[in-house]
C-alpha cells in the first residue's frame, strides 16, 4: 500500500518537513511516497520557493536522513479557483471559505476512494477553517488505514524562521529578531495523532462517489441519514424505472430484485408485522406456481397486473414483454433468462420437491442481492431502514428452528405502491 501525505498549508511550508520528520521517527514504515498540499496562491509560491528543487528543504531532509527523494512539484500543490476563475490568494470571506471547504471535501473524497492508498492528513498548517475542513472531511471519508495528525514543535524553534526539521548534526540559526542562535538538531518535534470518528460506513454510499456535492450538501445529506427513524422512513415504488425511492433517494434495481422488493412491500402493507415466510419444504406444484406468479406479477404496475393471466408462465411472459419495451433498463430484458437458479423453475420440471429446493435458492439469492443493492446505493446505516428483514418468526411443527418471516420495518402508510 502506498502512503500519501495530504496537508493544508498557508505561509508556513515548514509543517511539511516537520510532519515528515515526525512520521520518520514514529512510523518509518509508513513514510509517504507522495505529497499533496492544499493551499492558496500565496501559499503555493512559498511552498515552491522553499521546498522544491535541489536546494529545497524537502530534498535536504531526505538526504540528511538517507531517505529516497519524495517527488514534489507544482502539480502536487492544489489551489482552488474563486468565482472569477482566478486562484484564491487567501481566505478572507464566507464565500471563499465555502469554496475552499468544497475543494478540500472533493480532494479527500477522491484520495480516500483509492483502495491502494493510505492517507496521512496533516492539519498543522493553513488557516483554522482549512484545518477544520480537512479534519471533518477525513472523519466523513476516512478509512481505518488513514490518519489525521498535528505537529508540535518545542519552544523556541517555532520562532526560528529557518527551522524546517531537527537536523541530524548541529546547525545554528537565529531567531526572528536575530538576537539569539539556536541549534536546530536540539529541537523536539512531536507528531500528535488526532483520533478520527470514522463515519464512512454510516453515510449514504453515493456521497462517497459524487464529486458534484459540496461540503454543505454533504453535511446536510449525512445529517438527514442520521436523523432518519422508523417514523420518518418511507418508500415509493417507481415501476417505469424499476426504482425504489427511499425518502427521495432513488435506488435502481435489477428486474428480479425489484419484483421481489415489490412482492415483500405488498405483503408488508397487507399483513403488517407478520412477514412472509420463505418457501417451505413440501410445497405443492400449485403453491410453487402461485409463488412465482405473485413474485413476477409484483414487477408490473398496478394497472397491468390484472392483464397478466392466472398462471406463472403467462405472468412471466407478460413481464418479459413489459421489460423488453423499457428503453432504460440495461439489465437482461427478461425476468428469468441468464440466471442459473430461476430459469429452470418453469422449464417443465414436474418434480415438486426439486422445484421447491430451487425456489428456496431463488428466495435466498433475491433476499441477499436486493438488500445488497440497497446497501451499495445508500450505505449501511441508511439502508437499514429500507432493507428486507426478519419481522417475526414462525414455528413449524417438527421443525428444528422457527422460520424467519421477512418484511419491511416501515409503517404501512409510508409504503407507496
Amino acid at each position: 500500500m502506498q502512503h500519501l501525505l495530504l496537508a493544508v498549508s498557508g505561509m508556513t511550508p515548514q509543517i511539511i518537513t516537520e510532519t515528515l520528520y515526525g512520521i520518520y521517527c514514529k512510523t518509518p514504515q509508513k513514510m509517504p511516497t507522495a505529497i499533496k498540499v492544499i493551499t492558496t496562491s500565496d501559499g503555493k509560491d512559498r511552498l515552491c520557493n522553499t521546498l522544491m528543487g535541489p536546494d529545497g528543504h524537502l530534498q535536504k531532509f531526505c538526504q540528511d536522513y538517507g531517505l529516497p527523494l519524495i517527488p514534489f512539484s507544482v502539480d502536487d500543490v492544489l489551489v482552488p479557483a474563486g468565482d472569477d476563475g482566478k486562484l484564491l490568494e487567501d481566505v478572507r470571506s464566507e464565500r471563499e471559505q465555502a469554496i475552499l471547504g468544497d475543494f478540500i471535501t472533493g480532494i479527500v473524497r477522491t484520495f480516500c476512494n483509492d483502495g491502494q492508498l493510505a492517507v496521512h492528513a496533516s492539519l498543522a498548517g493553513g488557516r483554522k477553517t482549512m484545518g477544520f475542513s480537512l479534519g471533518y472531511a477525513m472523519s466523513l471519508f476516512g478509512r481505518p488505514q488513514d490518519c489525521l495528525t498535528h505537529v508540535l514543535v518545542s519552544a523556541p524553534y517555532e520562532e526560528v524562521p529557518d527551522f524546517y526539521y531537527p537536523t541530524p548534526a548541529t546547525v545554528m540559526r537565529t531567531d526572528r529578531n536575530k538576537n539569539r542562535h539556536y541549534d536546530l538538531s536540539r529541537a523536539q518535534v512531536t507528531l500528535a495523532e488526532i483520533p478520527l470518528v470514522l463515519m464512512r460506513e454510516e453515510m449514504p454510499t453515493d456521497l462517497m462517489r459524487r464529486q458534484d456535492l459540496s461540503y454543505t450538501e454533504t453535511i446536510e445529506r449525512v445529517n438527514q441519514a442520521l436523523q432518519l427513524n422508523q417514523n420518518t422512513a418511507s418508500i415509493k415504488l417507481n415501476y417505469d424505472h424499476l426504482t425504489v425511492i427511499c425518502n427521495e433517494r432513488p435506488v435502481v434495481m435489477k428486474p428480479d430484485c425489484f419484483a421481489f422488493y415489490s412482492f415483500i412491500a405488498h405483503d408488508t402493507v397487507a399483513y403488517p408485522e407478520e412477514g412472509m415466510e420463505p418457501p417451505l419444504e413440501g410445497m405443492s406444484m400449485a403453491n410453487i406456481q402461485q409463488w412465482l406468479q405473485q413474485w413476477a406479477n409484483s414487477l408490473l404496475p398496478p394497472a397491468q397486473r390484472a392483464q397478466a393471466g392466472d398462471n406463472a408462465e403467462s405472468v412471466i411472459e407478460t413481464v418479459d414483454d413489459y421489460l423488453s419495451r423499457m428503453p432504460d433498463v440495461s439489465t437482461p430484458a427478461s425476468l428469468l433468462k441468464n440466471t442459473s437458479d430461476n430459469g429452470i423453475l418453469i422449464a417443465g420440471d414436474a418434480d415438486a420437491a426439486n422445484l421447491c429446493k430451487k425456489l428456496k435458492h431463488l428466495w435466498d439469492r433475491l433476499l441477499r442481492e436486493t438488500n445488497d443493492q440497497l446497501k451499495d446505493a445508500l450505505g449501511q446505516r441508511l439502508a437499514e431502514h429500507y432493507q428486507i428483514k426478519t419481522v417475526s418468526k414462525l414455528r413449524i411443527s417438527g421443525g428444528k428452528r422457527p422460520l424467519e418471516c421477512k418484511g419491511l420495518m416501515l409503517l404501512p402508510e409510508h409504503i407507496d405502491l
